[in-house]
């Protein structure tokens, strides 16, 4: 359950981050499903330079049909000679954009949000003031340039806790989707709806999310969760439980403003997912065919679902072929989406199938019969006489793919030849995130049983959690090992350790 509410707690906080921003005046016409790019420059006021001197600066946004985070997570390069600035390309597939810059220096920062537009450059600077709280102004040129996530943060809060409040009620047993259905309409909803008031600029815009999020949590994987949670049967909720759907808003300007693309593609995503609703994959059948069998299929529970809407089911049909059957499409589904998407939905959907083709996972060792592995002998058997650095890591775990990432701009497998570079996930990574991620990640892989291998990793390491790392030397006698990103620069610190003992 752990998981599951940290990757749900993610969701929500980029959907507030974004939503507190949301103004109806942004014109429909801005809103457009284009695949494009924006430059963007940070700027550090000069009295950071000296405690910034090493930071690290990224952008995180998310993308119409992407889970998770890797191709949405941006690192802007250090302008030569100027102390303090950072530029970059942000590719977005919406020429209207909300998203989120991060710049950190160890275990320092600051996060502000951004609103990215296509055709036109984004120049940000980061100045002191005099808040206790928040010490520094994230401004744009114009005011519309960026938004104050810190703004949602006591709202955010106070639902989390409302949301594990609910949670504990049921700790003796799962709760049943009438009770869920009951606290998410006649309690959770309208609180929401009157706290919002108390941070976030734009009420309708925050409940449509909060309605989008819980749904897409609880009653849309209802059966699902009692599994995960309790390991029981529950009841899959029949069509008339649903009804509550009618209550989102689905017209194009509320799903073209919604930030949280990812919850937005896993809430629709859901209804393909679910027996109740009885929409078929799409296979080679006709879009505009498949798009009129979908409408009627979901009329049972939304009077008006949207062509937009229905555009980005079709749409994630094909990536769920792709995703998680892992087939590739057909000729006849290529041709099909080439000829009915008039916007870049289509080039999305073939881009993910382009990938899919090209995707390379022989550096993997998949112990799929679930038997035990020690460690430090599969290393040994493996790697002899070389230092190894292990990251234990999951492609749900935002703060694994993060650093990650920020490693894989240093390039530290071409700067330590020599080193080993070992990551270790488990089975509750889903196959589909790994088909997209072991080919970006340079280093050997191994998955596990979490259940067999993995509770021993946790025994014997005092391995509490990810991202978990373990830095061998090339006797493979363990010089250090942590729970939690140590920083770019401690662990490169470590690898020239390693890396040095071998020579």
């Amino acid at each position: 359950m752990k998981k599951q509410l940290l990757s749900f707690v993610l969701l929500i906080v980029i959907s507030f981050v974004a939503s507190c921003n949301a103004k109806a005046e942004y014109p429909k016409e801005d809103l457009k499903i284009k695949i494009g790019e924006v430059d963007l420059t940070i700027e550090l006021d000069s009295a950071y330079w000296n405690d910034y001197a090493d930071a690290s600066v990224r952008v995180e946004i998310p993308a119409i049909f992407s889970i998770f985070a890797e191709d949405n997570v941006y690192y802007l390069k250090k302008i030569d000679g100027k102390p303090g600035f950072f530029k970059g390309k942000i590719r977005t597939d919406v020429t209207l954009k909300f998203g989120v810059a991060v710049v950190e220096n160890k275990g320092k920062g600051f996060v502000g949000g951004v609103v990215l537009r296509q055709g036109k450059p984004l120049n940000i600077k980061i100045t002191p003031k005099d808040d206790k709280e928040i010490p520094f102004e994230f401004k744009g040129t114009d005011e519309n340039d960026t938004f104050d996530p810190h703004d949602c943060i006591p709202l955010l809060n106070t639902y989390l806790v409302d949301y594990q409040d609910f949670w504990n009620e049921y700790s003796s047993g799962y709760p049943g989707w009438k009770q869920l259905l009951d606290y998410q309409q006649n309690t959770l909803w309208p609180e929401v709806l009157e706290k919002s008031s108390q941070s976030c600029k734009i009420k309708p815009w925050v409940l449509n999310d909060m309605k989008m999020l819980f749904s897409s949590a609880n009653l849309l994987k209802h059966k699902e969760n009692v599994k995960n949670f309790y390991n029981e049967e529950g009841e899959e909720p029949p069509v008339e439980a649903y009804t509550f759907l009618n209550e989102i808003d689905y017209s194009d300007i509320m799903l073209m403003q919604m930030p949280s693309y990812n919850m937005l593609r896993s809430f629709l995503n859901r209804f393909l997912a679910l027996e109740s609703f009885g929409i078929p994959a799409i296979g080679d059948t006709d879009i505009e065919e498949w798009r009129d069998k979908a409408q009627t299929q979901l009329k049972k529970v939304i009077d008006n679902p949207t062509p937009l809407m229905l555009d980005l089911m079709a749409a994630i049909s094909y990536f769920r072929q792709i995703e998680i059957d892992g087939k590739p499409l057909t000729d006849v589904q290529r041709g099909n989406i080439a000829s009915y998407y008039k916007d870049d939905i289509g080039k999305l959907v073939l881009e993910a199938d382009s990938a899919m083709r090209k995707t390379d996972m022989q550096n993997l060792y998949d112990n799929k019969s679930g038997e035990r592995i020690n460690l430090e002998e599969y290393i040994a058997e493996r790697y002899s006489g070389k230092p190894v650095v292990v990251d234990c890591w999951e492609s749900w775990c935002g703060p694994c793919l993060r650093a990650i990432l920020e490693l894989r701009e240093r390039k530290l497998h071409e700067k330590y030849p020599d080193v080993v570079f070992l990551y270790v996930c488990s089975t509750s990574s889903e196959e589909r995130a790994l088909r997209k991620y072991i080919p970006m990640i340079h280093g050997e892989h191994l998955k596990i049983d979490r259940k067999t291998t993995g509770a021993d990793l946790y025994d014997q390491y005092e391995k509490t959690g990810v991202p978990f790392y373990i830095f061998f030397n090339s006797d493979h006698k363990i010089v250090d090992k942590m729970v939690g990103f140590p920083g770019a620069e401690r662990y490169e610190a470590l690898l020239k350790q390693i890396s040095s003992a071998q020579s």
